[in-house]
Formats: structure tokens, sequence, C-alpha cells
């Protein structure tokens, strides 16, 4: 008796005139599922197939079901999980951030570019025309004009201030720290088996740390000396923020979140504990006597509270600051600036890179030397010490190039 032939296994259906590749395969409970994949022809089922079979060994059902995951949805579940706050345990951080208002302006432009896509369906195409896009998007601020008017009734000159927008660049790092964001998120996606594979492993360079443009804005002692004069009046506060900010080398929050159970002025230090430090490691730095006059001066007219903010900033100082540089005549200069200030100082003054990178709270080196700046005193320093080395070495002998570096030095 002849047995009927068995007919080939179909891996393809036809549903609404469109071609798909058909996965039969059975969940957790036993139940038998299809899982239908869009094909352009009948050949490239079997294929399909194959490759929807290994999705599922390697990820399971979960793979299937985010194939309709938008990026919208899945920020929303990195948010609710990842940008939260930090939470200490003996004063050890052990989850979130400390700070959230940087990550969530950063996850923004993602939000309205890639919202709407699916998350499997974003490639390095669209990766590479975001950043076209946001570096060619000039940032908008808005700002207050001040303009001098004269009173013609009383004779007095008054400053009118209006609303203005002011635009610039966009800067290269800004995007690099959204691109970095955004492949965090994907990575998000993948240990959660929402996706396969992150679209950044195809793409080269699209994230340059050497093209950002690294600041290297150093305040002149002139230029410090016009600053500390323009706090007065309702400006008077920055005095002692600033000073310790250019004597210490420490960061912005490091600053304002100091209290004064952390000052020792006996001891002339100020310890920062880990849950204030950038790099989570508690640190102490020396203050130097006009610091040390300054938070003696603001002690003794304080409530005498340890606990207390030693400088009472509970939010920024941008709007006193830039109206200081204003009075004071100096442009393009930040407060993180100070930080870069102070570095460049205590290396000029004599100090080891070590003795620094400890004191400023630098973990690498490559990063440590970002901060450090050549100034013209320490080029003709280096020059001087060299011509000691030659004279030393060459016996009074004059070389073409000793000759030669004479008749620089004698004609500048």
């Amino acid at each position: 008796m002849d047995r009927k032939k068995r007919s080939p296994t179909k891996y393809w259906k036809e549903i609404n005139g469109n071609l798909y590749a058909r996965l039969q395969y059975e969940d957790e409970s036993g139940k038998t599922k299809n899982k239908y994949r869009k094909i352009t022809d009948k050949r490239k089922a079997a294929q399909a197939v194959a490759a929807m079979r290994r999705e599922l060994d390697l990820h399971g059902e979960e793979i299937f079901n985010a194939e309709k995951l938008t990026f919208g949805e899945l920020l929303e579940k990195y948010t609710s999980t990842e940008l939260v706050q930090a939470t200490y345990q003996s004063g050890v951080k052990i989850g979130g951030r400390r700070s959230l208002g940087a990550a969530k302006s950063t996850v923004k432009p993602l939000k309205e570019y890639f919202g709407n896509k699916r998350v499997q369906s974003i490639k390095p195409a669209d990766i590479k025309n975001y950043k076209n896009i946001r570096l060619n998007t000039p940032v908008s601020t808005e700002v207050n004009v001040r303009t001098k008017v004269l009173n013609e009734e009383s004779g007095r000159i008054k400053t009118v201030v209006t609303k203005g927008i002011r635009t610039r660049e966009r800067a290269i790092a800004t995007v690099n720290r959204e691109l970095e964001m955004l492949r965090a998120i994907f990575n998000y996606a993948i240990m959660n088996e929402w996706l396969t594979k992150n679209p950044f492993m195809l793409l080269k360079g699209v994230i340059s740390k050497a093209a950002e443009v690294e600041r290297d804005r150093v305040l002149s002692f002139e230029e410090e000396r016009r600053l500390l004069e323009a706090c007065v009046d309702r400006k008077s506060h920055l005095r002692a923020l600033l000073i310790c900010a250019l004597d210490t080398a420490m960061r912005r929050g490091e600053i304002f979140k100091m209290r004064w159970r952390d000052v020792n002025l006996a001891a002339g230090e100020i310890g920062i504990p880990q849950t204030n430090t950038k790099t989570e490691t508690a640190r102490t730095v020396g203050l130097t006597e006009r610091l040390a006059k300054e938070l003696d001066t603001i002690w003794r007219s304080s409530s005498k509270n340890w606990n207390d903010l030693v400088f009472g900033v509970t939010n920024t100082i941008k709007t006193a600051f830039g109206s200081a540089c204003d009075d004071a005549g100096i442009r393009d200069f930040r407060f993180h600036d100070c930080r870069h200030t102070a570095t460049t100082r205590m290396i000029a003054s004599g100090s080891s890179h070590t003795e620094v990178m400890k004191i400023t709270g630098h973990t690498q080196l490559k990063t440590f030397l970002r901060y450090l700046n050549i100034t013209p005193e320490t080029t003709r320093r280096v020059a001087v010490k060299l011509d000691t080395f030659l004279d030393a070495n060459q016996g009074g002998v004059t070389t073409p190039s000793n000759h030669l570096h004479y008749r620089i030095r004698t004609f500048r």
C-alpha cells in the first residue's frame, strides 16, 4: 500500500495580498502561536523563519512582543528605572543619580526626534541624521538686554531692561552627550531583551570626543581683581564663593553643598564627603589664608549651626555671576572656569601633578591635563631652565643653534 506523500513545509502565508514568513512555536504555557514577518519573496520565507527562530531561542518571546515598542515607550521605561534620585546606604550611593537635571534635559531632543519610531526600526542612518540636524540647529537663549536711556525731564540716565534672543552654534560636546544617552538607552533595551543589537555597533566615529572644543579659559590676576571688586551690594555673597572656587578647584556642586561640619578652620581644611563628589570618593582640600578669613567672617555672622550650608545657595548664582562679570568687563568666563584657573595656578606654584590631582579629585591624568593651561609665565620659566641646562652641558661653547637662540632672545 502506497503511503501518501507528505507535502513540504510551508514557511509563508499570503494575507490581504501581502507575503509574510510564518513561524509556529509554543509559548511557556504550551499554547501554539504564530509569528508573522513581512517578506517580498516566497524564496526568502525559510530564511526569515530561521532568523525568527534564532531570536526566539536567544531572547525568548519578549523579543516578539517588543516589535511594536516605540522609542517614546522605551524612554518612559528607562526614565522610571534609570533616571531616578540617588539612594544611599551608610553614605555610599547604591543606585540612581545625584543630579537629574542634565540627564532629563539630554533626553528631551531624543524624544522629540525618535519618540514615535519603533525601536527595532531605528537604523544607523537615523542616528547620523539626528546628529547632523542637531549640529545645524543653533541654540537660542532668552537674555536681558540692558540699554541706558536719558530721562530728559530729570537729566538722569537710567537702565532699561528688555528681553532679547541670543543665538550660538550648538556645541559638539552637547550632541555627543545626547548620543551617549541614546546608546545607553539602546543598551538598556538589549538588557531587557526588547532589542537584539545596538545600532551604534555599526557606527564608527559618530561620537567624536576629539572634535569637542575643550575650554582653556583661565582668569588672569588682573581680571580676578576686577571681578572681586564687582562683588558688592546685592552681589557681595559672590566674593567668598569665587575665592573658594579659585583657591580650592572645588566643583560648583561641591561648593554649594558644603556644610559647616565639613569645614575645619583650626586645621585649615575642608573635607568633601563622597556623597558630594563626582567620583564618589571623599577628599580633603586646604584653605588659603584669604579663604580662611572669608569663611571665618561668614561663620561669625551665621547661626553657628554645623548642619547649615556654608554659602546658603540652594539653586543657582547664574544671574548674579553674569552681572558681576559684565560689571568687571570680563568676557567668556564661566563659573566652572574657576576650577580650570585654580588647577593651572596650583601647578604653576610648583606643586606636583600627583599632589594637585589628589586635591582636585581627578582620577584620570588625561582628564586632569585638560584643566592644565600653559601660561606665559610657565613658558618663560621653562625657557630659562633650558638655558641653564644648555649652558651647564655645553661648557659655554656657542653652537649655531645657541647663536640662533641668542638672536631670538635679543631681538624680541
